[in-house]
């Protein structure tokens, strides 16, 4: 798209690179047309993790425009040494993502990122460069489609809507970042191909390669496959409806925003809520002895009483008395933020329901002086309980998010509490 030198801004004395046409096409009015397009898109674009802009002019016939100098590597060139740690790699993305947020609501569509457009300075600060194939104008909605004339892009990362030369938005940017993230990730990129057209058509319609382990934890690579995969649906309404929402399902994924919490910390936590609701219980059961009511102490009305605590306490903080000992809280998984009342409610009754059910059952059962009925009423409680300390191992060891059945049903995570992430 052009040729870049390294320069000096005379009037500032600072260092700042120059892009410039090739003085072959130097003349061509399209190119023209295009280089200042870029300019002004990326001049209109305030934002930390994009490239700024200077200043833009023509010289003894050749246009150039001098922008923020960074002094760093691109992605491309990081990852010729070998794949990224999973966290650089979603921080990377992260800070794409930020910047790129920005040229949406600018108008823009970036059309082209890609490990070579990301580059990281000398602090660590990930810049968008290249809008040499930039879309859109701020005077049109920042959301709305783009029409798009010809095939643009790098196919390597290109949404098939794109390669297909349909009207695109912003999901097209988050389809190229989901492939990027696959390539940091693993080292290569999703598809790979000996001509552009069966490129295209892998993206399209092939099953995307699941991402190497790598010796990293099952659980971090399960939830960064399913990240990687909605980013590249290929269909863009499958896709993330804003950056916002992905901005909080990469910090989900991510052990530096977010820590699920894992097998003995969630027991211990249950524990602790279980003997302060049965303490709570004991208390009310001896107070209503001393008034002379009828006691009705006993683990089938604990149960229940768990669940009104569990439901109610997260709704309404986030976190329940052992959640809160241990620094865990539990979570939204869309909104990161506590969860609902109706999810809450999903989720206690999902975790309490069938042990409390087989209790009640086995009461039922007493009162008819059922013995038999009884044993295998009891042992059917003591399978379920099982069950629910099995599916809460298995999901700690092999579930992205370490998210037990009933969190699964109810849209909701448990982690170790982290300062709340601004994405604004």
């Amino acid at each position: 798209m052009g040729e870049v030198y390294l320069a000096t801004d005379l009037a500032l004395d600072r260092p700042v690179a120059i892009k410039v046409l090739p003085e072959d096409v130097a003349r061509d009015p399209v190119r023209r047309d295009r280089l200042i397009r870029e300019a002004r898109a990326q001049a209109r674009i305030s934002h930390t993790n994009v490239a700024h802009i200077y200043f833009v002019g023509e010289e003894d016939g050749r246009l150039f425009f001098a922008m923020e100098l960074v002094a760093g590597v691109t992605l491309a060139d990081k990852i010729a040494a070998g794949p990224l740690p999973v966290d650089d790699a979603l921080a990377v993305i992260r800070a794409a993502a930020l910047g790129v947020r920005e040229a949406q609501r600018s108008g823009f569509t970036h059309r082209d990122l890609k490990p070579s457009n990301l580059m990281v300075d000398g602090h660590g600060v990930v810049k968008v460069l290249d809008f040499g194939l930039v879309a859109g104008s701020p005077d049109v909605v920042a959301n709305g489609p783009v029409e798009q004339t010809s095939l643009a892009g790098t196919p390597l990362y290109m949404a098939p809507e794109q390669a297909r030369r349909e009207p695109i938005d912003f999901r097209a940017d988050i389809y190229a970042l989901g492939a990027t993230l696959y390539h940091l990730v693993a080292g290569r990129p999703p598809f790979q191909a000996d001509t552009v057209d069966a490129l295209i058509t892998l993206h399209a319609s092939a099953a995307r390669p699941a991402l190497p382990r790598r010796g990293q934890p099952r659980t971090q690579i399960g939830a960064i496959d399913s990240l990687c995969a909605k980013m590249m649906a290929p269909r863009p309404e499958d896709r993330f409806a804003s950056y916002d929402e992905l901005l909080r399902a990469i910090e989900l994924v991510s052990a530096v925003h977010t820590h699920p919490a894992g097998f003995w910390a969630r027991t211990i936590a249950t524990g602790i809520d279980f003997a302060f609701v049965a303490i709570v219980v004991t208390l009310l059961v001896a107070l209503g002895r001393l008034v002379g009511m009828p006691d009705i102490l006993n683990i089938t009305i604990q149960i229940p009483a768990f669940a009104a605590y569990q439901a109610l306490a997260i709704a309404r903080w986030g976190r329940t008395f052992g959640k809160a000992l241990l620094e865990l809280e539990v979570v939204d998984v869309e909104t990161s933020a506590r969860p609902a009342l109706g999810n809450a409610t999903r989720r206690a009754l999902v975790m309490c329901g069938p042990p409390w059910l087989a209790l009640w059952t086995n009461d039922a059962f007493a009162l008819f002086g059922i013995e038999i009925a009884r044993d295998i009423s009891a042992l059917l409680t003591g399978l379920l309980a099982t069950a629910g300390i099995l599916a809460l191992l298995y999901a700690s060891a092999r579930v992205a998010g370490k998210r037990a059945v009933w969190d699964r049903i109810a849209g909701t995570m448990v982690r170790y509490r982290t300062s709340r992430t601004t994405t604004l």
